[in-house]
């Protein structure tokens, strides 16, 4: 991979594009920094990196033939790649926030922002920005927060935490120009926080609602099911956990 390190910029997903402009890049081009200080997160959030405490970078990502219907697959086996590298070491309580937050012991310690480009009908580019909590000890007023280091009580190589991950990505999206939909689909699904759990969530139009977590359809929605045993699919912004 051609790996570019900055030492600090606004947002790693900005500065790929940007450079995707005024250059031809090859797959797999990763850009890396130990300070990011816009960096974006779902929904319009912000995303909160810490100087040497946190691993922030994006990958370009060009696809063949992939039709803009399964682009959820690219968020899919990205969440996988980041969940497959926690597990390498050893964080507990491992699991996938739809649509791709990673959690361990309910906390989130990962997130992940995909921006895509598009020609025609095929998804074309995906510029695809993770950012992982590995040794921060402090979230100030971010109670949900979490690190590598406060899920072990052990502090990472991030160098290291960065080769483990890029070798997943690799893995996991390779198998995505396989076509190995299914397998994503499912392994995916069988990760996902909460799953066939009853828990509190609320949406645009009610108050808050006990429901089921049954899983997420192809097309990325969400899917719960109620006290009385009916489904029902929610976007993104039509959701909201309650913890």
């Amino acid at each position: 991979m051609n790996i570019i390190k900055l030492n600090a910029t606004p947002s790693t997903n900005t500065y790929l594009k940007d450079l995707a402009k005024t250059c031809v890049l090859k797959d797999y081009t990763v850009v890396v920094t130990s300070k990011q200080t816009k960096g974006r997160g779902q929904v319009e959030t912000l995303w909160h990196s810490q100087l040497n405490n946190s691993l922030t970078l994006s990958i370009f990502k060009r696809f063949n033939g992939l039709q803009i219907s399964q682009k959820w697959y690219v968020s899919m086996a990205v969440s996988l790649a980041v969940f497959k590298t926690l597990k390498h070491f050893k964080i507990p309580e491992i699991s996938i926030k739809w649509p791709n937050d990673i959690m361990s012991r309910s906390k989130k310690c990962c997130g992940i922002l995909i921006e895509n480009s598009v020609k025609g009908k095929l998804l074309d580019v995906s510029i695809i920005g993770v950012g992982i909590n590995v040794n921060e000890v402090q979230f100030k007023d971010l109670p949900l927060a979490s690190s590598l280091r406060l899920a072990t009580g052990n502090s990472f190589d991030i160098s290291l935490v960065l080769d483990v991950l890029l070798q997943q990505l690799k893995i996991q999206l390779t198998r995505l120009e396989n076509q190995e939909f299914e397998v994503i689909f499912n392994s995916y699904n069988q990760k996902l926080f909460r799953l066939d759990t009853v828990a509190v969530y609320s949406n645009n139009t009610a108050c808050p609602f006990n429901a089921i977590l049954r899983g997420v359809t192809k097309s990325g929605l969400l899917v719960l099911e109620d006290d009385s045993s009916q489904r029902d699919t929610y976007n993104l912004k039509e959701i909201k956990y309650h913890f």
